[in-house]
């Protein structure tokens, strides 16, 4: 499981609609929004890194007002994990 502190940057005034439309996604839990409504700070979970790259660009594509995602914080402490246990 990789988990991430992300930065959800948005189309100027587009915020609550972004908002409305991320509850479609059980892999994303909303932390906060900025004042201006640009940035929205979530956490992302995915299986694994390629999981999270396609929960990204779903994401960009299924909500046109999203300008870019950016991880802040990724913890890839299973990741690590499982890779440790393959080479035993």
């Amino acid at each position: 499981m990789v988990i991430t502190g992300s930065a959800i940057y948005v189309q100027p005034g587009s915020g609550s609609t972004v908002l409305e439309r991320l509850k479609e996604f059980p892999e994303v839990t909303f932390h906060v929004m900025s004042e201006s409504g640009a940035e929205m700070v979530v956490n992302l979970e995915a299986e694994d890194h390629r999981a999270l790259e396609v929960l990204c660009a779903r994401l960009k594509e299924q909500i046109e007002e999203i300008v870019d995602i950016t991880h802040v914080y990724v913890n890839f402490e299973d990741e690590i994990a499982k890779i440790r246990a393959d080479k035993d």
